[in-house]
C-alpha cells in the first residue's frame, strides 16, 4: 500500500509538471446552455414575419452575386428580422456572400445556390474569377488564423487589423453577428473540386475557402439543406454559440472535406444528419498549435445525436485541441462504412485536450472501432508543458461494432490508445462495448501505450487499458486510485 501511495504521488507530480493550459473561456461568454440548444431566435409565428426579399425568377440559372448580397443587406440587421427567399425551381450562381444578423436564408426545396468560386485554373492568376470570387479574407483555417479565400457563405468579418500585427490572431476588432438560419430544403452546392484537384507546386491548399465559413455568430441554426461539393471544410462554425446543425444531407468528396466542424464554439447540437465526406464525418476542434493556444478559446457542450455516417472518418475530437474541447456527448449514430466509430486525436504541438468525453449507443460496420491517441503527427520530441495535450476521462459504451479491416497474419486492430510518456491517456472507461470481425477466421487485437482505465464484464474484447492487461505498474488509471481500491 505505501509503494502504490508513492506511486500516486510520484503521478501526480508528473501529471501536474506536464499538465497542459486550463480550458479556455467560450466565445460569447460562459452560459452552458440546456440540451438540445435552442438556436437561433425565429419569431414564434415562421419564418415569413419580418421583411421579405424575394429573388427575381429572371435570375434563374445566371450570375445572382449582385442581388443576393444587396437582399441580404436590406433584409439583414432588422430588429423584426428579415428572409431572402430563393424559391422552388431558382438556380442562382453566386461569388462569396457575407450574412447579416436577425436573418434567415431560405433556400426552397427544388431551388439551388451554386458557388463560381470552383477553384480551377491559376490559382495565383488575379485574373482568374474561380478563385477571385472566393475573395482574400482574415478568417480561420485549419484551426489556425490567417489570410484565406472567403467561403461561399460567410459570417463576422475582421473590421480591424491589430497595428503592430501579433501573429497569432491579427484582427484589433470581429464583427458579431446573431440569429442566422440557413434553411428552406434546397440545395447549397460549392462545385469546390478545383480547389483540391489542382496540385499547384505554389498554392497553399490551407487558403482554400470553407463553404460555410461561419465566424462570430450567437444563434446559428442550419437545417433541412442539401449541402454537397465543398473545396475544404464544409460547416465550419467558428467562434460560435448556441448553433444547431439539424436534418441537413451533407456528402462531399476530396482532399479535407470534413463535413461539420465546430471549432472553438459552445452549446452545439449537431442532430438528424446524413454526413458522408472525403474525411471526418465530425471533427470537433479547439485551434491549433501556437496560434490555437493563443486565441484560447475552447469548444465546450457539444451534443451529436441520432447522426447517420458513410464514408468518411466518423465522429472525431481534434486533432486541433489546443482550447480545449470538453463536455462532448456523440450518441445514437449509425455508421455504414465508416472508418472509425470513436476517434479523438492530438499530437504534441497542440497542447489543450479533450476531457468528459461521451460515446454511447451506436452501431454499424466500420474498418477500425476505436483510435484514441496522442500520436497523430508522429514521433515529435516532448515540448513545453504548454503545448502538450492531454485526454482524460472518456467513456464509451453500448457500442455495437463489426470490424471490418484485416491487418496481416489474419489480425484486426480493433483498438489502438496511445498516450505520451509525459502525458498518459487515463481515465478511459469502456462500458458494454462490444466488438466482433467482419471475418470469424480474424483475431481482433488492442494496442496501448501510456493508456489507462476499466472495462465492465460485458465489454468485449476485454480493452488492452484495463488493469489485468496493464503491465505498467509505475503509472497506475486514475479509476483505480482511490483507497478502497489499493487496499
Amino acid at each position: 500500500l505505501i509503494s502504490r501511495l508513492m506511486h500516486l504521488v510520484l503521478l501526480a507530480i508528473v501529471s501536474y509538471c506536464y499538465a497542459a493550459s486550463p480550458p479556455g473561456p467560450g466565445p460569447f461568454g460562459n452560459q452552458i446552455l440546456s440540451q438540445p440548444v435552442p438556436g437561433a431566435a425565429q419569431t414564434v409565428n415562421g419564418w415569413k414575419d419580418g421583411k421579405l426579399c424575394e429573388i427575381d425568377s429572371s435570375l434563374d440559372k445566371k450570375n445572382a452575386t449582385k442581388e443576393l448580397q444587396a437582399a441580404i443587406d436590406s433584409c439583414g440587421d432588422r430588429e423584426h428580422g428579415g428572409i431572402v427567399l430563393v424559391k422552388e425551381g431558382l438556380t442562382l450562381y453566386t461569388a462569396s456572400l457575407f450574412l447579416k444578423s436577425n436573418l434567415t436564408l431560405r433556400i426552397e426545396s427544388g431551388a439551388s445556390l451554386i458557388s463560381t468560386a470552383t477553384g480551377y485554373g491559376d490559382k495565383n492568376d488575379p485574373s482568374n474569377t474561380n478563385v477571385t470570387d472566393a475573395p482574400m479574407v482574415y478568417t480561420r483555417r485549419n484551426s489556425i488564423m490567417m489570410w484565406a479565400h472567403a467561403g461561399m457563405l460567410n459570417g463576422g468579418k475582421c473590421l480591424r487589423m491589430k497595428d503592430p500585427l501579433v501573429g497569432w490572431d491579427d484582427c484589433d476588432k470581429w464583427q458579431t453577428l446573431e440569429n442566422i438560419v440557413l434553411e428552406g430544403g434546397g440545395l447549397l452546392d460549392a462545385d469546390g473540386a478545383g480547389w483540391y484537384a489542382d496540385d499547384t507546386d505554389d498554392f497553399d491548399k490551407t487558403t482554400r475557402p470553407m463553404m460555410l465559413d461561419l465566424m462570430w455568430i450567437n444563434g446559428l441554426t442550419i437545417q433541412n439543406l442539401r449541402i454537397r461539393r465543398p473545396g475544404y471544410w464544409t460547416v465550419h462554425p467558428t467562434f460560435c454559440n448556441n448553433v444547431i446543425v439539424y436534418n441537413n444531407s451533407i456528402i462531399t468528396d476530396g482532399s479535407n472535406t470534413d463535413g461539420v466542424d465546430p471549432d472553438s464554439s459552445w452549446n452545439i447540437l449537431i442532430a438528424q444528419n446524413y454526413i458522408s465526406t472525403g474525411d471526418d464525418c465530425i471533427a470537433i476542434k479547439a485551434g491549433r498549435d501556437w496560434s490555437g493556444r493563443m486565441v484560447n478559446i475552447s469548444t465546450r457542450n457539444v451534443l451529436a445525436q441520432g447522426n447517420e455516417f458513410g464514408l468518411g472518418h466518423g465522429v472525431s475530437i481534434g486533432s486541433e485541441t489546443s482550447g480545449w474541447v470538453q463536455d462532448v456527448v456523440i450518441r445514437d449514430s449509425i455508421l455504414n462504412g465508416t472508418d472509425k466509430a470513436v476517434r479523438i486525436k492530438s499530437a504534441r504541438g497542440r497542447g489543450g485536450g479533450a476531457r468528459n468525453i461521451t460515446y454511447s449507443n451506436s452501431s454499424g460496420a466500420v474498418d477500425e472501432a476505436i483510435e484514441i491517441s496522442l500520436y497523430y503527427e508522429g514521433d515529435i520530441p516532448p515540448t513545453n508543458w504548454s503545448a502538450t495535450p492531454e485526454f482524460h476521462d472518456i467513456t464509451v459504451q453500448d457500442l455495437a461494432i463489426i470490424n471490418t479491416k484485416t491487418d496481416d497474419d489474419d489480425e484486426s486492430t480493433y483498438l489502438e490508445c496511445i498516450g505520451l510518456n509525459d502525458s498518459a491517456i487515463t481515465n478511459v472507461l469502456f462500458a458494454n462495448v462490444k466488438v466482433a470481425s467482419s471475418n470469424d477466421d480474424v483475431k481482433l487485437i488492442s494496442s496501448c501505450d501510456y493508456c489507462y482505465g476499466a472495462a465492465d464484464d460485458k465489454t468485449d474484447p476485454t480493452p488492452c487499458f484495463t488493469a489485468e492487461n496493464n503491465d505498467d505498474e509505475m503509472l497506475p488509471s486514475f479509476k483505480f486510485t482511490t483507497l478502497s481500491s489499493l487496499e
